[in-house]
């Protein structure tokens, strides 16, 4: 299994590189949005509010990467993508995306809500910087507990997102199919595959949540390559799916 995972992951950076330029100035707008909050609340005191954003962007994250999808078709047709297919990515988007899209960011502003409310609970929206965390045990232990419940409410509701939107985006748009064939799709794979799709759900989530957490400025690369890696996992996966 380890080895499908390092050849998506392979197939995913030979395609970055097949237009690293416009794949990084698409992900770019993620960056400067992530730089701007992470920024703004490590300097008012909220640097754990951070965390609890950088985890709900796994959920909201398949429906930003659609373009890429696009992109990964385009190379597919033996075609180099260019600046404009960014907007053609977009006219191309079927209705079901949209909707996808749409429940996913739901799904995030509950994350982000609960996450909060839990937050509140231990910390008050007091505003706390990295020295008093050190320096106070009591706090350190209230971070902890914040994190784990944050952690387990946020790993539902990513798992879920995962078995809806992996694959049924991608099939969406090479389809131009609605929403019910495009989501039982993805689930179907997920539940008849699950050793694999759950590993690859690990990975997804491990490289993504510590690039935004940890090393942001990667996400340039990172993103994209991911996303060019889900689309392979979506062709074998579709092959697998109609052999007898």
């Amino acid at each position: 299994m380890f080895s499908v995972v390092w050849e998506w992951l392979t197939r995913g950076w030979q395609d970055f590189r097949q237009a690293a330029v416009l794949n990084m100035l698409y992900a770019g707008i993620f960056l400067a949005i992530g730089l701007i909050a992470v920024l703004g609340l490590q300097t008012g005191g909220f640097s754990l509010v951070y965390f609890i954003l950088a985890g709900g962007f796994l959920i909201v994250v398949p429906g930003l990467v659609t373009v890429y999808y696009y992109f990964a078709e385009r190379l597919r047709e033996g075609q180099q993508p260019v600046f404009a297919d960014i907007r053609e990515a977009f006219k191309r988007f079927p209705p079901s995306i949209l909707v996808i899209g749409l429940v996913s960011l739901v799904i995030y502003l509950i994350w982000v809500t609960d996450a909060l409310i839990i937050y509140s609970v231990y910390f008050d929206f007091v505003p706390l910087s990295l020295e008093q965390f050190q320096a106070n045990e009591a706090l350190r232990a209230d971070a902890t507990a914040f994190l784990l419940f944050a952690c387990i409410l946020g790993f539902v509701l990513t798992f879920i997102i995962f078995c809806v939107t992996v694959l049924s985006i991608p099939f969406a748009l090479q389809n131009q199919s609605g929403l019910v064939d495009a989501v039982s799709f993805s689930v179907r794979v997920v539940t008849r595959n699950p050793r694999i799709m759950f590993l690859w759900a690990i990975t997804l989530g491990i490289l993504t949540f510590f690039t935004v957490l940890f090393a942001l400025p990667l996400l340039l690369v990172v993103l994209p390559v991911l996303a060019y890696a889900n689309y392979a996992t979506y062709t074998d996966m579709l092959k697998l799916m109609e052999e007898p």
